[in-house]
Order: C-alpha cells, then structure tokens, then sequence
C-alpha cells in the first residue's frame, strides 16, 4: 500500500459508522449492509488517486455507498426473484417496527413534528404512499388528481419535510423533546 493509500483507508476508517449507517438506511434487506460497507471500502480505496483526502468526504461516501447498494440490488434482484419478495417484507417489517435505534430517535420527533405541520392533504399523501404503499396512479385516483401532479406533490412534502427537520435541528430541536 502506498501512503496515499494508506491515509485513504485511515480516512474511511474514521467514516466507517457513518458509511455503515447510509448502507443501513439503503440496503434493501437484513444482511447487506456489511457487503454494501465493504464494498464501498473497496471502490473508495481503488480510486482514492481521485479524492482531495482533506475535503468533507462525507457527501462522497453517501453517494458512493447509495450506488453501491443500488447496483448490488440489482444484481441480486436479477440473479433470484424471490429477493424482491424478501425486499417487500422486509420493508412492510420497518413500517411495523415501534422501536427505534436510539441515535435515531431525535430524528424520527421531529419527523413527526413536522409531519404534523403538514396541511391534511399533504399528510394524506404521506400516509397512502409512505405507509400504505399505494402508488402515484392508484393515489391520482383516489384524490382525483393526475399522476404527474401526485409526483411534483410528493416531492414539494419531501422538501417541506427535510426543511423542517433542518430548521429543528438547527434550533436545537432535539433540546425541545429531551
């Protein structure tokens, strides 16, 4: 191993819980999520000539890790199609889940904080495609819209949602729950 090398495996070292926890949040079942971190690891260090290693890396390594996942998805999507079985239960299983990991558990008030700020037709939409699975058609049907206009609805909740979780966080919102 080269310096470089080195100083770039020291680097996703001192990333590695935040790389372990975006493979959490993106593998698509129990399991993966060591693949997706080693995997990441693996294209990290091989093309490490290319990253400034004193920059924030932390954008890099979600991107990569997120891609990483996606591809290995993919592949075991297509190699056995009873995954994509596992995949849906395994989502239908976080929906259930009450508990939530502890370092997530801010987060997840003021989600719901801010959800609840959210005007009744928005918290519709949340609740039918977030916890019901119901697709963009099936919701265009239902509230009497067209499909593209349940897309651009979502995306402007997803946007009103993470700008209120950034402006609870930046206020300390976390205080306002202990």
């Amino acid at each position: 191993m080269t310096s470089h090398e080195t100083r770039a495996a020291q680097i996703f070292l001192s990333h590695h819980d935040f790389v372990k926890g975006v493979a959490l949040k993106y593998a698509p079942w129990p399991g993966l999520m060591d693949d997706i971190t080693q995997q990441t690891f693996l294209e990290f260090i091989r093309k490490e000539d290319r990253w400034e290693l004193e920059k924030d890396l932390r954008p890099l390594l979600a991107t990569m890790t997120r891609h990483v996942a996606m591809r290995l998805w993919r592949e075991r999507t297509r190699e056995k199609p009873e995954v994509v079985q596992k995949l849906a239960e395994h989502i239908r299983q976080l929906a259930e889940e009450q508990d939530v990991a502890p370092r997530y558990e801010t987060e997840v008030v003021i989600l719901r904080d801010c959800l609840q700020k959210l005007p009744e037709k928005s918290r519709e939409l949340v609740q039918l495609y977030y916890y019901h699975d119901v697709g963009t058609p099936e919701i265009a049907g239902q509230m009497e819209m067209k499909a593209d206009t349940v897309c651009r609805a979502l995306s402007r909740v997803r946007d009103k949602l993470r700008e209120c979780i950034q402006r609870q966080i930046q206020k300390g919102g976390d205080a306002a729950y202990a």
